[in-house]
């Protein structure tokens, strides 16, 4: 009797384990790719490149190119969210409905704080109000 509800949840746990590595590894390629950016952003050879102008204009179309989009941004602070979340036992419960999200709905997006049905009327809501300004 007892065996069957441990292994059950053994398995959601293994489940989330999978999840927490996805989340890590994306976590991970962001700021691999901030880092790499900060990197090449910091002017190295000030005297080689030229005029403040010259130099104005090397670093203002790298910083175009940017580090990260504001979507990127966004997407680490949810991971960030998701992890906090796993670590405190809230994780995979939609924040809008409290209901839980489906499996296969975290592995296909780890970070989501709703289940479909909820995100979509998010999603309607959120272009109504952006469609009055």
């Amino acid at each position: 009797m007892g065996s069957k509800a441990s292994q059950s949840k053994q398995s959601s746990n293994k489940g989330f384990d999978e999840l927490k590595e996805a989340l890590l590894e994306k976590k991970n390629d962001l700021l691999i790719k901030l880092n790499t950016w900060e990197d090449k952003s910091s002017p190295s050879g000030l005297k080689e490149v030229g005029d403040i102008a010259d130099i104005a204009s090397e670093i203002n179309e790298e910083a175009l190119s940017s580090v990260l989009t504001e979507n990127e941004i966004d997407l680490l602070n949810q991971i960030e969210v998701a992890l906090e979340k796993i670590e405190n036992g809230t994780y995979g419960i939609c924040e809008g409905t409290k209901k839980k999200i489906p499996l296969a709905r975290l592995k296909a997006i780890p970070w989501t704080p709703y289940t479909v049905e909820y995100a979509e009327i998010a999603s309607k809501n959120k272009s109504k109000n952006s469609s009055r300004s």
